[in-house]
């Protein structure tokens, strides 16, 4: 019992750590709602998998914040942001939901937390931008895990670091990352052609769909929570759906067909890798590597890389191999940190 506990424990401190201390406590209190008197918290205490790897925590937060947004547990609501509860008003009212909902959230533990953070595509621009600046204004996109694909449409956005900007003044919505100094924000981009893949895709038109993404958010953040639904907006009017497939598969087949002329094909994620067992891994590695017989391929991410802080922007140019780490960022794309070896 002690070590799902830990667990918790880590995502407290992860929670506080990027600007959630409601989702913060909800962590340190889970002793005080998990036991074995209910299906969900049996499920939970004899979790059979890497407890953090699986991101259990954030399976639950996101099955309780549904029946916040759904409005299916008034009692919860009252005690969620913008509300103020004491720490043993909002352990009991979590308790309560738990016993009352105990098969839906039980159900919501099967799957991981499928979130979307377009946040993001603050730490992508850069290298994006990187890529045109060496091989030319032309991208020929394809996004693999990319849940309801508004990172795909990174190019629409806007874009803050400190005093410098990108993007057009009407843009859908203005990302903002502290940054100083800016990253390198010069040169022409133009997007020849966007695809993406997620093997459970969502739809940003459906109802359902976005409520899903939204209970993924944390609760006490409304800046993300406004930002999401303005992605989401965005993201419906758009022509372009994500293809439900798997990523190698997808990488296998779009890299076999001929490149868009004098467009270099990127293959970019974020946040993905982490939760791919190895030989999944190895297949899109594979898929690129074969492509790459043929043509140049850029293979751009923002991934968790043993270091810290944050996640790490690689890119790695293919067929030679070269290798950069051109920043480091937020998770959720509040700060970027430029390298000056980029």
């Amino acid at each position: 019992m002690s070590d799902i506990f830990d667990h918790f424990r880590r995502q407290a401190e992860a929670c506080r750590n990027m600007g959630s201390p409601f989702t913060a406590r909800l962590a340190d209190l889970a002793p005080r709602f998990l036991d074995r008197t209910t299906l969900t918290g049996r499920r939970i205490i004899a979790w059979n998998g890497h407890a953090g790897e699986d991101a259990v925590p954030l399976r639950l937060f996101g099955g309780l914040h549904r029946l916040v947004l759904t409005g299916r547990d008034a009692r919860l609501a009252a005690v969620y942001p913008p509300a103020e509860a004491s720490d043993e008003a909002l352990a009991a009212a979590v308790s309560i939901a738990i016993a009352r909902h105990d098969h839906d959230l039980h159900d919501i533990l099967m799957s991981p937390p499928q979130t979307n953070e377009v946040g993001r595509s603050a730490m992508l621009l850069p290298g994006f931008l990187w890529l045109a600046r060496r091989f030319g204004p032309k991208l020929d996109i394809l996004e693999i895990g990319a849940s309801a694909g508004l990172n795909l449409h990174w190019d629409s956005y806007a874009y803050r670091y400190g005093a410098a900007r990108w993007g057009k003044p009407k843009a859908p919505l203005e990302l903002v990352s502290e940054c100083e100094p800016p990253p390198p924000l010069e040169g022409e981009i133009e997007v020849v052609r966007r695809r993406a893949c997620d093997l459970a895709p969502l739809d940003p038109a459906d109802a359902e769909h976005r409520t899903r993404l939204l209970s993924y958010v944390w609760a006490d953040q409304r800046e993300r929570k406004a930002r999401l639904i303005a992605a989401l907006d965005h993201a419906a009017a758009r022509p372009e759906r994500v293809e439900a497939a798997d990523a190698a598969e997808f990488l296998g087949r779009e890299l076999a067909a001929p490149p868009m002329d004098g467009a270099l094909r990127v293959v970019v994620h974020s946040i993905f890798w982490q939760y791919l067992a190895d030989p999944a891994r190895l297949g899109i590695q594979t898929a690129m590597l074969r492509a790459a017989e043929t043509e140049p391929l850029a293979w751009l991410r923002l991934e968790a890389d043993g270091r810290t802080p944050g996640a790490g922007l690689l890119v790695t140019l293919f067929p030679s191999g070269e290798h950069h780490v051109l920043a480091r960022g937020d998770f959720h794309g509040r700060w970027l940190r430029w390298s000056e070896d980029a």
